[in-house]
């Protein structure tokens, strides 16, 4: 037919594509461009510059990391011999793994099924110990301890039974732990930082207060302050103008980066 004749062209060029845009993305990570977009690693460029969802972005970032050292896999996806989802899978238990055996596990698993590519790796895997599920209204947290770990929480359940049952007690740990990053004291109304002086120099330019780190961070709203980059997870106190060069812990010569921009300027 002529239709499937159609779909099928079509389908190659798809797979062709596919391997020009992990020979791209490739390039991208070898050169780690995406940090001077603003993004603070390959994932996160797939899903917040390129649109993909963090499955499919999970996909390419870990073709692209096993191509690195097995470059031909880009020719086997093209030529239809390897696919994403299999060499996701392969990436998850070979990635630590040396070259020589990495490319003869991928060998072996040429022109298999997904479910034949799974049945390859069935080794226990570590247990997620926090399974969430979101709805419109609510989070369903699913919590997994070891028994060392439940015998803990369940002697911290006995000394707070008299004010909290376990709901309680989780939030109000929750809330004494972001208190220690918002709640900021200043000891006057008007600081010497308020009128732009900074901070009193320490002996160590790099030993910044609890107070100060944390109004920093407030201030950032809990981000990263490099340009386009909106990450809060790893945040790290950075000096604007280094310490090696003769900066100072002054409130003004502070802000938040997350660590791959934090190395990123170096």
């Amino acid at each position: 037919m002529k239709i499937h004749n159609e779909l099928l062209e079509l389908r190659q060029k798809e797979k062709r594509i596919t391997s020009e845009i992990l020979g791209k993305l490739q390039e991208i990570e070898d050169t780690r461009r995406y940090l001077d977009m603003g993004y603070n690693s390959l994932f996160d460029y797939l899903v917040r510059g390129l649109g993909y969802s963090e499955a499919t972005a999970y996909q390419r970032q870990a073709c692209v990391r096993l191509a690195k050292d097995i470059p031909e896999i880009k020719q086997k996806i093209d030529q239809g011999s390897l696919t994403l989802s299999a060499v996701t899978t392969a990436f998850k238990h070979l990635r630590k793994k040396p070259v020589a055996e990495k490319r003869k596990v991928l060998k072996s698993m040429e022109n298999k099924s997904s479910r034949e590519v799974k049945a390859m790796f069935l080794e226990p895997t570590p247990t997620l110990k926090i399974k969430k599920t979101e709805y419109a209204d609510k989070v369903h947290l699913r919590l997994e301890l070891s028994h060392e770990q439940n015998e803990k929480l369940e002697r911290l359940k006995a000394l707070k039974s008299h004010k909290y049952n376990v709901e309680s007690l989780l939030m109000d740990l929750i809330e004494k732990e972001l208190g220690s990053y918002e709640n900021v004291q200043r000891k006057s109304s008007k600081s010497t930082e308020s009128k732009g002086i900074g901070a009193p120099k320490l002996k160590n330019p790099r030993q910044i207060s609890k107070r100060l780190r944390n109004e920093v961070l407030m201030a950032a709203k809990y981000k990263c302050q490099y340009p386009g980059c909106e990450s809060d997870h790893f945040l790290q106190l950075d000096h604007i103008f280094p310490v090696r060069l003769g900066g100072d812990q002054r409130r003004s010569n502070l802000q938040v980066l997350c660590s791959s921009h934090n190395r990123h300027k170096g």
